[in-house]
C-alpha cells in the first residue's frame, strides 16, 4: 500500500511539472534556442492629447494602439539554429505571454522578426516581440513566456527593465 502512494504522489508530481515547466532564462526546443533579453513598456507618451502626458488617446484614434488598459510590452528575443539542419519557426503560434493579471496566454500583437518560416543551420535571428497586456501589480505573479513547439512546452522567466510609464491604471 505504501509503495502504491508513493508511486501516486510521484506520478501527480510528475503530472504536474509536465503541465507547468519551470521557469529558465533560455531554452531549447527541437533544435532551436530561444533567450529572451530584458522586456520593457513602450511609451506612448508621443500619443497623449494634452500635451503633458495627462490622458492617451483613445484606441480608434490610433490603429494598432493597445486597447483600454492595456500597455505594450517588448520582449527582445534571440533564436539560434546551431544544428546542421534547416529549422522551421512560426514564432506568432509558438510564443505567448502569461502570468501576472493575464487569464490564459496572449499572443504576441507584433514583432520585428516578421514571417521568418526557416532558420538556417548555425545562424540566428534576433528581434522584438510586442505584447499588449495588463501591467501587472506588486502583488501578481510576474510575466513569462510559455513556448510550445513540436510538442515541447518550456516557461521561460522575463526580466522587466524600467516602469510602465504612461500607464494611468485605466481598465
Amino acid at each position: 500500500m505504501a509503495a502504491t502512494s508513493l508511486a501516486a504522489a510521484g506520478l501527480v508530481l510528475a503530472v504536474r511539472d509536465a503541465v507547468t515547466p519551470p521557469s529558465t532564462a533560455t531554452a531549447s526546443l527541437a533544435g532551436v534556442t530561444l533567450a529572451p533579453g530584458d522586456a520593457g513598456w513602450t511609451a506612448m507618451a508621443a500619443h497623449h492629447m494634452d500635451g503633458q502626458a495627462g490622458y492617451q488617446m483613445p484606441a480608434q484614434m490610433m490603429p494598432g494602439a493597445p486597447e483600454g488598459g492595456d500597455m505594450r510590452l517588448g520582449v527582445p528575443v534571440t533564436l539560434v539554429n546551431s544544428g546542421h539542419t534547416v529549422r522551421a519557426l512560426d514564432l506568432v503560434a509558438e510564443v505567448s505571454l502569461a502570468g501576472g493579471r493575464i487569464d490564459g496566454r496572449e499572443r504576441p500583437h507584433s514583432d520585428t522578426i516578421g514571417r521568418l518560416a526557416r532558420l538556417a543551420p548555425g545562424t540566428a535571428v534576433h528581434g522584438v516581440l510586442y505584447f499588449d497586456t495588463i501591467v501587472p501589480g506588486p502583488d501578481d505573479p510576474p510575466l513569462y513566456l510559455t513556448w510550445e513547439r513540436d510538442g515541447g512546452v518550456r516557461r521561460l522567466e522575463l526580466r522587466i527593465s524600467g516602469d510602465a510609464t504612461g500607464h494611468h491604471g485605466h481598465g
